[in-house]
């Protein structure tokens, strides 16, 4: 079977926690051995129980061209896309993994998802845990993570100028004109890597959901370093800059691209 290398999205400005999030990855993950790709700037980083590769991509203003740099240092084609700011928070299970990302191979899959975020509109498979996705929602954001990729059809799911969010916005949309090839698992099944879905960071600073995790298993940080995070999570100034944003990246060309994709079809 193919093999598949996981790929953490991060920059230098998250250096100070990779040390927890690998500390983490190690303690819950084990039996895997393969490449772990490391996006980062400039700084380099080893872990002595990791095979960790930084991309060392240099100063790429935005989110879309960078992750686009970082994706073309991989090696192989297939990979596990995980965000740094979502530590694992229990034992992953290995042999769930392989499973499946042998359905994620034997079906020439684009995207198999290991969390699932109640899409309305699907098949089963002959996998039980597993479903096809028709295709994602509409007017919704699309997470990329945490789940296996084509390395390239993530590349063609994200334009250069587009942000984390602007990018999983019309990331969305760009999925029904593809359309993408997107699975799942479903609801009812066990996430396969157990971490809560809100992240650990918002705004940069420590959510309460890790700084109780990290307490549980007595791992010890300095949480003044980056602060707590005590405001509602969602605010009304939130939405109109996200709104502001999303519009702007639209006009610098998702618009286009998705109307490029409209008359292709």
């Amino acid at each position: 079977m193919e093999k598949f290398s996981i790929f953490i999205s991060s920059s230098d400005n998250y250096s100070d926690i990779w040390d927890i999030f690998f500390d983490l990855f190690h303690r819950f993950w084990p039996e895997y051995n393969g490449k772990i790709y490391l996006q980062t700037q400039k700084k380099n980083y080893i872990h002595k129980n990791l095979n960790i590769i930084c991309t060392n991509i240099g100063n790429i203003k935005e989110f879309g061209a960078s992750l686009r740099a970082g994706l073309n240092k991989i090696e192989d084609e297939n990979i596990l896309f995980i965000m740094i700011d979502y530590i694992f928070m229990g034992k992953v299970n290995h042999d769930k993994i392989m499973e499946y990302y042998k359905f994620f191979i034997t079906h020439d899959v684009d995207s198999l998802r290991l969390v699932e975020e109640k899409f309305e509109h699907y098949n089963n498979t002959e996998c039980p845990d597993i479903k096809q996705c028709l295709p994602p929602a509409k007017h919704r954001f699309f997470s990329y993570q945490i789940a296996f990729w084509k390395k390239n059809k993530l590349k063609e799911m994200t334009l250069p100028h587009e942000s984390p969010w602007s990018s999983e916005w019309y990331g969305d949309k760009r999925a029904h004109l593809l359309p993408l090839k997107l699975y799942s698992i479903k609801e009812t099944i066990q996430q396969p890597i157990p971490y809560d879905l809100r992240g650990c960071l918002h705004r940069g600073k420590w959510l309460n959901n890790a700084i109780d995790f990290l307490n549980s298993i007595n791992y010890k940080i300095n949480y003044n370093q980056r602060g707590l995070y005590t405001n509602e999570y969602k605010s009304f100034s939130t939405y109109l800059k996200l709104s502001v944003k999303l519009k702007l990246d639209g006009i610098k060309g998702s618009y286009w691209n998705l109307l490029k994709l409209r008359l292709k079809k």
